[in-house]
């Protein structure tokens, strides 16, 4: 909320006292702390909040009831769960939240490397971390798109998270390619080509050179954002190695001096 909604906010909660059980009047300090709770949330969350626990609960709210309806739609999926969803490849289209994003980023590096066990380990660690820190903050689950490669997968997965309550149909339908004719330039976006409407060998050469440089270019790119995970895994191992080695110094000395 914004300091401007401060006055619709403390009229709609003195009015939940006044009309309910066990409702207090506020001092002017206690109403502006009780304000600063709901900072990272909208005035009309807030208001339809106010206005649901008006309807269902028996006494005046506190801030923590309020909060806990604001919550009760945006929980987080556990780690074995995001780690189910992660992507085998680029050219899965996945929606996933910030914390599923970064935590495969860490995790990435070693899944590249073949070792899946050490991977999940990774990221269940990284997005467990993650998460803490996003309710710590107070900062609501966000659901992103990261569309693949294979266009024929991008409808399923975004009509799976349409059924999961996590984007709405208007946001997958912008991800979604408009219906059309499949011709020779819309089949190679899509992986279906189809034969080209004349015999001419010189035209089907070229649309098979567009064909393979497209191909290239979709393996240099994954291949440059697999040299970016690794090398920032490297950097991460190398930390985590130097920190240990400190680590050890230490307990050597301590050793040493008792």
């Amino acid at each position: 909320m914004h300091k401007q909604d401060f006055n619709k906010f403390s009229d709609a909660w003195a009015d939940a006292h006044e009309a309910m059980a066990a409702g207090k009047i506020l001092s002017p300090r206690a109403m502006v702390s009780i304000f600063d709770d709901f900072e990272d949330y909208s005035i009309e969350s807030v208001l339809a909040a106010l206005k649901h626990h008006r309807k269902t609960a028996k006494f005046a709210p506190t801030a923590n009831d309020i909060i806990e309806l604001l919550e009760a739609g945006n929980k987080r999926l556990t780690a074995d769960e995001a780690w189910a969803m992660m992507p085998h490849d680029e050219f899965e289209t996945i929606v996933w939240t910030r914390e599923m994003a970064e935590a495969y980023d860490i995790a990435g590096g070693i899944l590249a490397e073949g070792d899946k066990i050490a991977a999940r380990m990774a990221f269940k660690g990284a997005y467990e971390r993650l998460c803490a820190e996003a309710v710590l903050m107070q900062r609501p689950v966000s659901w992103a798109v990261c569309i693949g490669f294979d266009k024929s997968r991008i409808e399923p997965a975004l009509q799976k998270a349409v059924a999961a309550g996590r984007i709405s149909q208007d946001r997958a339908n912008k991800f979604l390619p408009a219906p059309m004719d499949v011709g020779p330039i819309a089949g190679l976006l899509t992986g279906k080509v189809t034969e080209l409407p004349n015999n001419d060998a010189n035209l089907k050469a070229k649309w098979g050179e567009l064909k393979q440089a497209m191909a290239d270019g979709q393996r240099k790119l994954a291949e440059k954002e697999r040299q970016k995970l690794l090398e920032r895994e490297q950097k991460r191992l190398a930390f985590e190695q130097n920190r240990q080695e400190m680590l050890s110094r230490v307990a050597k000395k301590l050793q040493q001096t008792t």
